[in-house]
């Protein structure tokens, strides 16, 4: 089903939202500029759509006769966007910058007032952004420094139908909301896999030496630099880094030393350096990492190394390298904004890469016990069981929209949805002697009858095979048995969440009948209330 989107804006739109139509429901107010009313409407389309942007044209400021009246026009748009944000906050609202294009007759030490004006504008927007999680700034004016203003603009556009872009403008909004729709909604990628030689340095560092490659802060080599920089940037907002080299590695061991290195060895959760197809790493990866193909991103200056990437690992996104190294860079930042950008960066994320490092810690200790109850006894697990706190709202999204394997049922929730759930909704922390895992899993139950319905049960791949499942299960029962004669689960299979076909039979349910789906249901009187799992219950606040 089409994701429903709102196009407000102070010029015409129209043909913005026809490129739209092909992957969304878009709705427009009718009549030119009538935003501000469609606003103020509390039964408006606006409010029933799953995202709003209001793209705002500075071509109006040609008639803004002083300084008074420019800020009073500022002033209108703000009390209509500060009333929008007030009566939207579970939907995705983007408000643009604005590009201000005053009348250029002027003599040189006149003033310019569109800094001015702009930086207001964009004060005014972000102070909303810091308050309000639902509430994000659309930077129309890096679209039109991307493509140069007299690209992005057409007078004759303009003159004709009220409409400043011109097709390359036009194109540049259409993509920049398609790729937050994807942000909003979509399921990113996690894992970013680097070549080294020639990717993140230039030369080969087992014929050139350390010295010889190509990498610096100024001049020859610091488009490299400032590629790594990016990637460390990326790093840090939750993205996964990998490394698939054909290299000996003991020539590798020198370059994390050099100064213009910005990457370094512990910013990477695996390594590949041999001389064995980068597919096979890349699969060995997966299995190492237990996440799908379709979460890795592989990055290579070779054309030979993607196409085989291509061949023997279709679900990978192969990132066309530029023939142009100087556009690194802006490379970076392209294939970052298609598959790993998100809306907000949350805590979780910042910490991703220290918490797989952990993992591997808990494999090795995995690897030296006698059995499964030996290792989960050794990992001294604790788990925090309650209802979902407005704060966690966002990562309960996340994980609902980018959770594979471990998901009964797979439904998407927006956070919007998610907030106004006629449900419980449970959250489940882990931490072991390791390290702590964080928001691991999401339950949502709905209350039918004499009956409690499972309608989501997922939990994050990070955790699994540690039966967590048991003891929330465990917890789940005795918090409904009081409440309820039986618990019923759905199963839904999909391409990727093979790993839970059988979850509900080891749980103790009994199949009821089986179609498309799985339909299971466990009679909460005759569940026997014993400890699975040699595991510490921090807290299971469920009220």
């Amino acid at each position: 089903m089409k994701k429903k989107v709102a196009l407000l804006s102070n010029v015409t739109v129209e043909m913005v939202a026809l490129k739209l139509k092909k992957k969304f429901d878009v709705f427009v107010p009718a009549g030119f500029d009538s935003w501000g009313q469609e606003i103020f409407q509390e039964q408006s389309e606006i409010y029933h759509c799953d995202a709003i942007f209001v793209i705002l044209d500075g071509t109006e400021a040609r008639q803004w006769k002083n300084r008074k009246d420019a800020f009073a026009r500022l002033e209108l748009w703000q009390t209509l966007i500060n009333y929008l944000a007030e009566h939207e906050k579970d939907h995705p609202i983007f408000v643009s910058t604005i590009d201000v294009r005053e009348n250029r007759i002027k003599s040189v030490a006149e003033r310019v007032y569109r800094y001015e004006w702009e930086s207001t504008w964009y004060e005014s927007l972000q102070a909303i952004v810091e308050k309000q999680n639902n509430f994000f700034v659309f930077d129309v004016q890096q679209l039109i420094a991307d493509v140069g203003r007299d690209n992005f603009y057409s007078e004759k556009m303009w003159y004709m139908g009220s409409m400043p872009y011109s097709r390359t403008g036009l194109q540049a909004l259409v993509d920049e909301i398609t790729l937050l729709m994807e942000s909003s909604f979509g399921v990113r990628r996690k894992v970013l896999v680097l070549d080294m030689d020639n990717t993140l340095w230039g030369g080969v560092i087992g014929e050139d030496g350390v010295e010889g490659i190509r990498l610096a802060e100024h001049k020859d080599g610091e488009w490299y630099y400032n590629l790594q920089r990016q990637i460390l940037e990326m790093k840090k907002r939750g993205v996964l880094l990998a490394i698939a080299s054909k290299n000996n590695e003991s020539d590798i061991q020198e370059v994390w030393n050099k100064s213009a290195m910005v990457l370094k060895e512990d910013d990477f959760v695996s390594m590949k350096i041999n001389w064995n197809q980068k597919a096979e790493n890349l699969i060995a990866m997966q299995s190492e990492l237990n996440l799908t193909q379709g979460s890795f991103v592989f990055l290579d200056d070779n054309p030979m190394e993607r196409e085989a990437m291509h061949q023997l690992c279709p679900e990978v996104q192969v990132i066309d390298f530029p023939e142009d190294e100087l556009l690194l860079d802006r490379t970076a930042e392209r294939f970052y904004k298609e598959n790993f950008r998100q809306l907000r960066t949350t805590s979780e994320d910042t910490k991703k890469t220290e918490m797989y490092l952990e993992e591997t810690k808990r494999k090795k200790e995995k690897a030296e016990s006698l059995d499964l109850d030996d290792y989960l006894k050794k990992l001294e697990i604790c788990v925090d069981i309650h209802r979902m706190r407005t704060e966690e709202l966002e990562r309960v999204t996340q994980l609902c929209n980018k959770t594979n394997q471990f998901n009964v049922t797979t439904k998407r929730y927006s956070s919007a949805e998610i907030s106004q759930m006629n449900g419980d909704i449970y959250v489940v922390y882990a931490e072991d002697k390791y390290g702590k895992q964080g928001l691991v899993s999401v339950i949502i139950l709905k209350n039918k009858a004499d009956a409690v319905e499972i309608d989501t049960f997922l939990m994050s791949c990070r955790v699994m095979g540690r039966k967590l499942e048991n003891v929330i299960m465990q917890e789940l029962v005795k918090h409904y048995r009081p409440k309820a004669k039986r618990m019923v689960g759905t199963y839904i299979p999909t391409e990727k969440n093979k790993p839970v076909e059988f979850l509900y039979d080891r749980l103790g349910f009994q199949l009821l009948y089986e179609k498309k789906e799985k339909v299971y249901e466990l009679k909460l009187d005759s569940m026997e209330m014993q400890e699975v799992l040699p595991c510490k219950l921090i807290t299971s606040d469920m009220q």
